[in-house]
């Protein structure tokens, strides 16, 4: 008699599905995997809020420069000691101050406008936005 070895177990005999161990490797993985991408989420979270910021800074310090613009020289420095961050800056820039300084460079007359708020290294750093004045020769709104 010959002895023929036995047939492979058929496809409806075998076990369907994943065993313990599978999953939980597949678990342990996908929690790895999780926990070295979430604090890169968190990260971009906070970097494109402080870019919304400084975006909505900007625009506050160019239109500060546009309103003085349009400002005669005889009230230059009265609206330069009143200067406020406008509401919706105020809204958006925690602690926000606004101020600026007049100076005189090789060009012309200079008003340096600094905008700080409560944000890591805006305090000690402040976006400063640099306009020039009309020469005083000229009067406001000649060419220079």
């Amino acid at each position: 008699m010959i002895h023929l070895p036995p047939s492979p177990p058929s496809v409806a005999s075998r076990s369907r599905g994943f065993s313990t161990l599978e999953v939980l490797a597949a678990s342990a993985v996908t929690a790895a995997a999780l926990a070295a991408v979430t604090p890169l989420f968190m990260q971009h979270t906070r970097l494109m809020a402080e870019a919304r910021r400084e975006r909505i800074a900007i625009e506050e310090l160019a239109n500060q420069a546009e309103r003085l613009a349009a400002v005669p020289a005889d009230g230059l420095d009265h609206h330069l000691a009143s200067l406020a961050v406008s509401p919706m800056a105020d809204g958006l820039l925690p602690d926000a101050h606004l101020d600026a300084v007049r100076g005189d460079s090789p060009v012309g007359p200079t008003v340096t406008f600094r905008l700080r708020w409560n944000s890591p290294g805006r305090l000690d750093h402040p976006l400063r936005l640099v306009t020039w004045l009309p020469n005083p020769g000229k009067g406001r709104g000649g060419s220079p």
